[in-house]
């Protein structure tokens, strides 16, 4: 009889065990699911309001991004996502004074 008393405790130990281990791993799984994603940093970019990004295109790592709005002309702007500058900015001009 005392032998069946110490199985009865034993399974009761192991049962409490398995609920409390199933209770946190579902508190820590709806924590996750719950939890807001970071978003990556964003780089600026410098760029007046109202502008957009036409295209892009990768070489050598940098980014060549042309740009266009924002009450400026159309530019290239050369993008290092390595150091999250920009090396250089060209603008393009059109030239309006067409010679007959």
């Amino acid at each position: 009889m005392n032998q069946l008393r110490i199985i009865k405790i034993i399974v009761f130990i192991f049962t409490f065990l398995l609920v409390g281990a199933c209770i946190l791993l579902l508190g820590c799984l709806t924590k996750k699911a719950f939890m807001k994603t970071h978003q990556p940093p964003v780089s600026n970019l410098s760029q007046p309001a109202g502008s957009t990004i036409k295209q892009i295109e990768s070489n050598d790592k940098l980014l060549h991004i042309l740009i266009s709005g924002g009450e400026l002309p159309d530019r290239i702007i050369t993008y290092n996502p390595k150091n999250k500058q920009i090396e250089s900015n060209l603008l393009l001009y059109e030239d309006n004074n067409e010679q007959q």
